[in-house]
């Protein structure tokens, strides 16, 4: 039983190794402009990660295309863009003569302390709701995150880390 922790944890490790080898040719193959090759290095490094049942850090896995694994380089293979105002559906008519036409509802004005004196809502305010969209050029998939510097992902929290183990002491043992 003992030796099959052992091994166990000497394949995560060399799995974790290959899956990071990966990442890191993708992101050199973008750097050089050969995007189908960074895909396939990303989309190898997921796979090679999904088959040994091992998770991606939720980082890494934010500088990856979702849509083509192409590691996603503002400037270099992404073009980056700031969305300040969420997109309103434009609103469709009714099909049927029948149906009651839908009441439209007012818009609520902001608290005063949330507006300006000129009665624009405040930057912060504006800020509290941007979006950064990414857009990938291979396969011109969309991202899209929360511009809002008090969120934060679960993982990266101080209270989610449990355990931490290192495997260069059970390397030694």
């Amino acid at each position: 039983a003992k030796n099959k922790g052992k091994r166990k944890v000497l394949t995560q490790k060399h799995v974790c190794s290959r899956m990071n080898f990966l990442y890191q040719a993708s992101q050199l193959m973008a750097h050089s402009q050969q995007n189908t090759l960074a895909a396939y290095y990303g989309k190898l490094c997921r796979n090679v990660g999904t088959k040994a049942l091992m998770h991606i850090a939720p980082d890494l896995k934010r500088t990856l295309c979702k849509r083509c694994s192409l590691p996603l380089l503002p400037g270099v293979n992404t073009t980056l863009q700031l969305q300040t105002e969420p997109k309103k559906q434009p609103e469709e008519p009714p099909t049927t003569t029948d149906a009651k036409p839908k009441r439209k509802r007012r818009c609520r004005r902001l608290p005063k302390h949330k507006q300006n004196k000129s009665g624009k809502t405040s930057q912060s305010v504006q800020d509290e709701h941007a979006k950064l969209q990414l857009e990938c050029c291979l396969c011109h998939a969309q991202r899209h995150f929360q511009v809002n510097t008090e969120r934060e992902c679960w993982s990266e929290r101080a209270e989610a880390i449990a355990q931490v183990v290192s495997l260069q002491e059970q390397d030694n043992a």
